[in-house]
């Protein structure tokens, strides 16, 4: 009756021995960190070169909108959100867009 358990935990043993070990940091393989690091700078760059058309698009939108061409800015809201990559600003975005939408509808 014992000798079921123990061949298992035998068995698991041998198969932990047989299997390759994996090390999962920068040193495991450093091309790949280097990679990582590469691709991790370049998202950040995208993400700053977005952020600034889309606060560009947005500062048009408000200029359209003090002018009363509620149109034109509800398309630069749009573009601006289309290209946003921050959390913060995109919800201010929506909360501006969804103010000339309603004007435009009142105004319709």
């Amino acid at each position: 009756m014992n000798t079921l358990p123990r061949k298992l935990f035998i068995l698991c043993c041998v198969a932990a021995l047989l299997m390759p070990v994996h090390a999962d940091g920068p040193q495991a393989n450093p091309a790949a960190a280097q990679s990582s690091k590469a691709a991790a700078k370049k998202w950040n760059a995208y993400l700053t070169e977005a952020d600034e058309y889309s606060l560009d698009h947005l500062e048009k939108a408000r200029e359209y909108r003090t002018q009363g061409r509620y149109e034109l800015a509800r398309q630069e809201y749009l573009k601006a959100l289309s290209i946003c990559a921050d959390q913060h600003t995109h919800a201010i975005l929506q909360r501006e867009l969804n103010g000339v939408e309603l004007l435009l509808r009142t105004m319709r």
